[in-house]
C-alpha cells in the first residue's frame, strides 16, 4: 500500500502548485495592466487569497499593498475585504492577536458602510480564529452570524463554507452528533452547488468517523479529500488531512503508515508556515518515535517546541486579550451613548407632554371639575370590578390547577394499581418456578442415588453428566427466579401508597436505631466488613412529624448503599483505607436535615443524574433491583414534601442529604 500512498502524496503536491502558479501569474499579469485602482485593490485581495495557504508572506505583502491603495483612495469596500484577508493570513501563521485586530477593523468598516457581504465573510473567519483558540461558544456565535447573513444575501457558496466551519467546530469539541449533522449538510451543499473543492468537507467527514472509531470509513474519506485536493492549492487542509490520517493509523497500531503521513503533514505545513499544523504533526512524530528512536523523537520535539514558542507566548496572549477587552469596551461605550441619547429624547418628550398636559388641564379645569368627580367615582367602580375580576381569574386558575393535580394523581394511582396487579400476577408463576426448581433438584438427587446406580460404568458416567447439567440449570432457574421475585417485590413497594399517618417522632433516636440496625444487618451478611461510625446529632432537632416506618426504610436503604460502596472500595484498594460513615442531623432554615456521608467508591458523574430513576442500578447483575433509591425519593419528596439530593466525587465518597419540613 505504501507506493500507492506515495503516488497520491506526490500528485497532491504537484497539481496544486501548477494551478496556483498559473492563477497567480494571471493575476500578476493583470496588475501590470492599466486598470482602475478599485479593481487593483480587489485583484491584490484575490492574489493574497490564492497564495495565503502556500506562500503566506508573499500573500501578506500583496494584501498590504492593496490596503495602502484602498486607504489612499477612500475605497472602504475594498479596505474591509483587505483587512479580513490580512486577519486570515495572520491566523494561518499563528499571529492570533494581530489576526483579531485586523478582523475587528474589517467589521468596523463594514458596519459603518452596511457592507453585509464583507461582514459575513469576516464573521466566518472570526469563527475560525476562535476555533483555533478553543473558544467554541464564541466561534459558534460568529459562524451563526455568518450563516444568517449568507442566507439573507442568498450567497450559497458562503453558506456552505459557514456550515463546513460549524461542523469543524463541533468536531473540535467531540460533539459528534452535531458534527456529523453539519458536516454531512456541508458536503451535500457542495455537491448541489457542483463545487470542485470538497476537500475540507471530505476531511471533516473522515475526522468524524475517526472519532467514532470507524477507521476504515475515516480513511476512505481522507483519501477522497487528498484526491480532491490534487487540483487545489489549500495546503492547510492538505496538511491537516495528512495529520488526521497519521492519527488514525497510529490508533490502528500501523506505525509505519502513521510516520509516513505525519511526515507528509509536517512537510506541507513547513512549506506554508502553518505553525499550528507544524506543532500537531511534529508532536505526533515525537510520540510515535519515542519508544523506539529517542534521537528522532527529540529532534521532532524541538521542532514542535520552536513552533509552539512562536505561536503561543505571553505577549501574544496578552495582546489578544487586550484587543478583545478594548473591543468590548468600545461596544459598551457605544451602547451607553445610545442609551444616553434615547434617555435625553425621552426626557424632552416627557417635558413636552407634561407642559402640554398642564396647559390643557389649566384651560379645562373649571369646565371639568364636575366631570372629574364623576370620573373618580367611575374609576373606583372600575377598579373594584377589576379587583373582583382578578380574584375570579385567580380562583379559576387555582381551580384548574387543582383539577389537573387531581387528574394527575388519579392517573398515578391507576398506574400504581396496574403495576401492583401485574406484579401480583407475575409473582404467582415466579413462586411456582422457584418451588418446582427446588423440588426438581431434590428429585434429581434421589434419581442419582436410585435406579442410575444399577447402570454400567459408561452409562452411569453419561447419566451423571446429564444429571449434573440438569442440577446446574435448575440452580440457575432458582437463582434468577428469586432475582425476578426481588424485582417484583420492589415494584410492589414502589407502587404501594403509604397508609401510615404522620406522628410526632424523635428524629435523632430514629436515625440512631436504624443506623445500628443497618450496620448489624450488613455485618451478618458480610462477616469481614468493618466500618467506623461517626455521628453528630443536633441538640435542637427534637420531635418531627413524619411516618417513622417509611423514613426508616429510606435510612436503611441509604446506610446499606454506603456500606456496599465502602466494602467495594476496600476489596479493590490495597492501600491504607479505613471505611468511615458520618451521620449528622441539624435544624436550619425551617427544615430538618439528615446527612449520610461515606468515603466509599463514589458515584461516576455520568450516572449521577440517573440514580433516582426506577430500575436503574450501578451494582452488578443480581445484586440490586434499582428500586431502592427511587422508592426513597418518592417517600421523601411525595410522602413528606421534602427533598433527597446527592453529592458525590468518584473515588472519594458520596453524601446523601434529606431535608424534611418542620
Amino acid at each position: 500500500m505504501k507506493p500507492l500512498f506515495l503516488l497520491i502524496g506526490l500528485s497532491v503536491v504537484s497539481y496544486p502548485t501548477i494551478a496556483q502558479i498559473s492563477l497567480a501569474d494571471s493575476l500578476q499579469h493583470l496588475l501590470n495592466q492599466p486598470i482602475p485602482d478599485t479593481t487593483k485593490v480587489l485583484t491584490l485581495d484575490r492574489l493574497g487569497r490564492v497564495l495565503m495557504y502556500s506562500k503566506p508572506f508573499d500573500a501578506m505583502q500583496y494584501a498590504r499593498d492593496g490596503l495602502r491603495i484602498a486607504q489612499r483612495i477612500g475605497y472602504t469596500r475594498g479596505e474591509a475585504r483587505i483587512q479580513n484577508r490580512i486577519g486570515t493570513i495572520f491566523r494561518l501563521t499563528g499571529n492570533y492577536d494581530q489576526a483579531l485586530k485586523a478582523h475587528l477593523a474589517s467589521i468596523n468598516i463594514a458596519e459603518a458602510n452596511q457592507d453585509k457581504d464583507a461582514l459575513a465573510r469576516t464573521y466566518n473567519n472570526l469563527g475560525n480564529l476562535y476555533i483555533e483558540q478553543n473558544n467554541w461558544a464564541q466561534a459558534i456565535r460568529y459562524l451563526q452570524k455568518a450563516l444568517v447573513l449568507a442566507e439573507e444575501l442568498k450567497d450559497n457558496d458562503l453558506k456552505q463554507i459557514a456550515i463546513t466551519n460549524l461542523g469543524y467546530d463541533y468536531i473540535s469539541q467531540s460533539r459528534l452528533d452535531s458534527a456529523l449533522k453539519y458536516t454531512t449538510m456541508a458536503y451535500q451543499e457542495a455537491v448541489k452547488l457542483n463545487n470542485a473543492d470538497k476537500q475540507a468537507e471530505l476531511m471533516n467527514l473522515g475526522n468524524v468517523y475517526g472519532q467514532l472509531g470507524k477507521y476504515k470509513e475515516a480513511l476512505r474519506y481522507f483519501r477522497l479529500s487528498v484526491e480532491n485536493g490534487k487540483t487545489l492549492q489549500n495546503a492547510r487542509v492538505l496538511s491537516q488531512t495528512y495529520y488526521e490520517m497519521a492519527d488514525v493509523f497510529k490508533k490502528m497500531n500501523q506505525r509505519d503508515s502513521a510516520i509516513y503521513y505525519a511526515t507528509q503533514s509536517l512537510n506541507v505545513a513547513q512549506q506554508s508556515a502553518l505553525q499550528l499544523n507544524i506543532i500537531k504533526a511534529s508532536s505526533l512524530l515525537t510520540d510515535t518515535y519515542e519508544p523506539t528512536d529517542p534521537r528522532r523523537a527529540m529532534a521532532y520535539l524541538k521542532i514542535a517546541t520552536v513552533a509552539k514558542d512562536s505561536l503561543v507566548n505571553a505577549e501574544k496572549i496578552k495582546n489578544f486579550q487586550n484587543i478583545e477587552f478594548n473591543e468590548k469596551m468600545r461596544h459598551e461605550d457605544e451602547q451607553r451613548l445610545e442609551e444616553k441619547y434615547r434617555t435625553r429624547i425621552t426626557i424632552y418628550l416627557l417635558i413636552g407632554a407634561i407642559g402640554t398636559f398642564i396647559a390643557i388641564a389649566f384651560i379645562l379645569y373649571r369646565n371639568n371639575r364636575i366631570k372629574q368627580k364623576a370620573n373618580v367615582i367611575l374609576k373606583q367602580q372600575r377598579d373594584e370590578i377589576n379587583i373582583q375580576r382578578q380574584k375570579a381569574e385567580t380562583a379559576l386558575t387555582e381551580l384548574k390547577a387543582t383539577q389537573n393535580q387531581l387528574i394527575q394523581r388519579e392517573k398515578l394511582a391507576s398506574l400504581g394499581e396496574l403495576t401492583a396487579g401485574i406484579a401480583h400476577e407475575i409473582q404467582n408463576p415466579l413462586n411456582f418456578v422457584t418451588n418446582f426448581s427446588e423440588v426438581s433438584t431434590e428429585l434429581i438427587d434421589e434419581l442419582g442415588q436410585g435406579p442410575f446406580q444399577q447402570l454400567n460404568d459408561a452409562d452411569k458416567q453419561y447419566a451423571e453428566e446429564i444429571i449434573g447439567d440438569l442440577r446446574v440449570n435448575l440452580q440457575k432457574i432458582n437463582h434468577h427466579g428469586k432475582r425476578a421475585d426481588a424485582i417484583v417485590r420492589g415494584m410492589l413497594e414502589h407502587s404501594r401508597t403509604s397508609t401510615g399517618e404522620k406522628a410526632p417522632t424523635p428524629l435523632n433516636k430514629l436515625v440512631e436505631e436504624h443506623l445500628h440496625l443497618a450496620f448489624q444487618g450488613y455485618r451478618n451478611k458480610v462477616k469481614e466488613f468493618t466500618c467506623q461510625l461517626e455521628t453528630d446529632f443536633g441538640d435542637h432537632v427534637g420531635i418531627v412529624q413524619l411516618v417513622a416506618q417509611d423514613v426508616g426504610r429510606v435510612l436503611l436503604n441509604l446506610f446499606n448503599n454506603s456500606f456496599y460502596a465502602m466494602h467495594q472500595k476496600r476489596t479493590q484498594f490495597a492501600g491504607d483505607y479505613r471505611p468511615t460513615l458520618w451521620v449528622s442531623t441539624r435544624q436550619q432554615n425551617g427544615c430538618v436535615e439528615i446527612r449520610v456521608k461515606d468515603n466509599g467508591a463514589g458515584i461516576p458523574e455520568t450516572i449521577k443524574s440517573k440514580i433516582f430513576q426506577p430500575f436503574f442500578t450501578s451494582k452488578p447483575t443480581g445484586e440490586g433491583t434499582g428500586l431502592g433509591l427511587s422508592l426513597s425519593f418518592d417517600i421523601i419528596a411525595k410522602g413528606h414534601g421534602g427533598e433527597l439530593t446527592v453529592e458525590s466525587q468518584e473515588g472519594e465518597g458520596t453524601e446523601f442529604i434529606i431535608r424534611l419540613p418542620v
